[in-house]
Parts: structure tokens; C-alpha cells; sequence
């Protein structure tokens, strides 16, 4: 068991649990009311600080208003660490200025019996791409339980291989489960050159193809951080029965900073069946 505490609080999203709360309000309250036609199985978040893709992440996050979430896997890559296969928390509390979610355990210890699974504490201590989403899952989802899922392998296999291990712990749970994956595009590149690196990429995602979205990462057609823990919840939401990725946001640093000469680039998506 672990408390996880908050290790990007006060520099990639605001640590006052009231400013916290504002923050993501506005964000939500900018995105537009739509209903997308599938139940939805996951999302894909961007994992930059709130004030360079939080609005982006909105977009993915105000799909999962109502939708019942009781259980939420959270995929992230390691910016920090070196392991092998994927590092899961597997029990505790996971903390952030707003509060603590409990870390499913019955799940997590499933997990580490799961091959390439284990718990690498160093991936999770001061990784940022997995922190930043849970302050707007508590927001849009009230009580909910979460798996913290950093993910180090980058191959196609490897990939398919963790999400069997995660569909073979979930297959039998009768709980509400979502899947979020984390990841942002292109970097540091010009604006131009961000906006068709990542279109391509996202063009790829649309088609829910993994091995195109594998290929292109592999010829350099395109860039993605969070290339494991996509291919890995792409796998995994397959096995759940999805079928459709929606985006529904692109945009770069070079959008809200103003500074496009060397950007980020952040996109949020729906994964429904």
C-alpha cells in the first residue's frame, strides 16, 4: 500500500484545491454540449501543464460527465524511469489537492500476477503524465476508484501483451470501467510542421488502425510520447468491444501560448463502442 503524493501541484496545474476546481470548470464549461453515439470505453488526454493543453483536455474529460465511471484505468508513459513492461500501483491512495482516490486493489494485485506487469515505484513518484489527469477525473466523476498504469513498453507486441493482461483482470468485473490514456503529439517543431505531424497521426487514430498508428510512429510520419499506453488502450478497448475513435480536439502550444516556433502538440479523443 502507498500514498502517492502530489508531485506536480503548484507548477503544471494550480495546488489551491479552489483554483484547482475553477480552473477545470471553465475548462469544461468551454466545451460545447455533444453527444457522441457510442457508450464510451475510453478517452485520450494530452498530459502538458493546464495552461498549455488543459483546455484540450476538457474536451476528453466532459464525455465522462454521467457516464458512471466506477472503476478507471489510467494508461501514462514514463518521462523519468526505465523499465521493462508496465509499472501498476496496486493499492493505496493516489493524491491530489483535491483529495484522495483509492487505488482499486482487488485489480492492481490482479495485475501484478499478469505478465510484464510489476510495481516500479521510481515511474510513478514524480511522473506528471499520469498525475494531471486525476484532478479532472475527481471533478467530472465524483467517487471512483482508479489503477495507476505507467506504461514503458513502446512495441506492438509488448502492447498487446499488456492489454490481454488487462482485459483477462476486467473481463469478469461487473463495475462501470474507462480507460484513459495519456499522451501528447509532436514536439518541438514549428507550427506548421506540429500541425501535419499530427494530423497524420490523428488521421491514423480516426481509422482505429494500430498497426498504421504503430507504423507511422516507426517512419517518423508522426510523434506520440504516450505511443505504448495508446497502443496498449487501443488493444484493451478493442477487447472491450469498441469499435469508433471520435477526436474531438486538436491544438498546439503554439494556440495558447502564442510562441510557435517550437511547439507541443495536444489532442483529446473518444473511444466508444
Amino acid at each position: 500500500m502507498w500514498h502517492r503524493k502530489p508531485a506536480v501541484a503548484g507548477s503544471f496545474y494550480p495546488s489551491n484545491p479552489e483554483q484547482l476546481k475553477r480552473d477545470i470548470e471553465l475548462y469544461l464549461n468551454n466545451v460545447p454540449d455533444t453527444k457522441l453515439s457510442g457508450e464510451i470505453t475510453g478517452v485520450i488526454s494530452p498530459h502538458a501543464g493546464y495552461m498549455y493543453s488543459g483546455q484540450i483536455a476538457a474536451h476528453a474529460y466532459k464525455q465522462l460527465i454521467g457516464s458512471g465511471a466506477e472503476l478507471v484505468i489510467v494508461l501514462a508513459p514514463s518521462h523519468r524511469a526505465r523499465f521493462t513492461g508496465a509499472s501498476v500501483i496496486d493499492s493505496g491512495i493516489y493524491e491530489t489537492p483535491l483529495g484522495g482516490v483509492e487505488i482499486d486493489e482487488k485489480t492492481g494485485r490482479a495485475l501484478l500476477s499478469e505478465s510484464y506487469f510489476s510495481f516500479f515505484q521510481e515511474a510513478h513518484t514524480m511522473e506528471h503524465s499520469l498525475e494531471v489527469q486525476v484532478p479532472f477525473l475527481q471533478y467530472v466523476l465524483g467517487t471512483f476508484s482508479i489503477v495507476p498504469v505507467i506504461v514503458s513498453a513502446y512495441d506492438i507486441n509488448s502492447a498487446r501483451i499488456l492489454a490481454d493482461g488487462l482485459y483477462n483482470v476486467l473481463k469478469d468485473d461487473r463495475r462501470k470501467t474507462v480507460i484513459v490514456i495519456s499522451t501528447d503529439l509532436s514536439h518541438y517543431h514549428s507550427y506548421d510542421t506540429a500541425r501535419e505531424l499530427d494530423n497524420t497521426y490523428a488521421d491514423a487514430l480516426a481509422g482505429f488502425d494500430i498497426g498504421k498508428i504503430d507504423n507511422i510512429i516507426a517512419s517518423r510520419g508522426a510523434e506520440a510520447c504516450g505511443h505504448g499506453p495508446v497502443m496498449t488502450g487501443l488493444f484493451l478497448c478493442k477487447k472491450m468491444g469498441a469499435g469508433k475513435v471520435d477526436i474531438l480536439r486538436y491544438a498546439n502550444s503554439g494556440d495558447t501560448s502564442g510562441n510557435k516556433r517550437e511547439v507541443v502538440g495536444y489532442l483529446a479523443a473518444a473511444i466508444t463502442k
